[in-house]
């Protein structure tokens, strides 16, 4: 069966998920034992998600088609078996279509069942 491919998790925006990037990263890593998680970020970012991932990938706010094409070309290299697009902005959503061979890509949705719930507050 070989070897389990990489996971990349694109998140450009830390403060838009708060305290559960833990258990986001956590589920990741239960669905997919063995795999190496990559953390796709922009340089501001990176600091504040230390430690979550085996790997962070700083050039994730591509500006500019030549940037775009290389970033979609460093994904595609990597050899991507799952990626998890937690920022779902517009370029994430276009580079789906971009990265070759097409990886099994996830919402945030795919991960929400495997979060712990928000307790009620008595």
């Amino acid at each position: 069966m070989g070897e389990p491919k990489p996971v990349l998790v694109i998140l450009f925006d830390a403060a838009a998920h708060g305290e559960t990037l833990r258990g986001i990263f956590d589920a990741i890593a239960r669905r997919h034992p063995g795999s190496q998680v990559i953390l796709l970020t922009t340089q501001e970012a990176a600091p504040r998600l230390g430690g979550l991932a085996s790997a962070i990938w700083t050039d994730g706010a591509a500006r500019g088609p030549v940037r775009l094409l290389s970033l979609v070309r460093r994904i595609s290299w990597a050899h991507i078996g799952h990626i998890y697009d937690l920022e779902m902005s517009a370029l994430t959503r276009f580079m789906r279509f971009c990265v070759w061979p097409m990886p099994q890509w996830h919402g945030p949705e795919a991960l929400r069942a495997a979060l712990p719930q928000a307790r009620p507050v008595s």
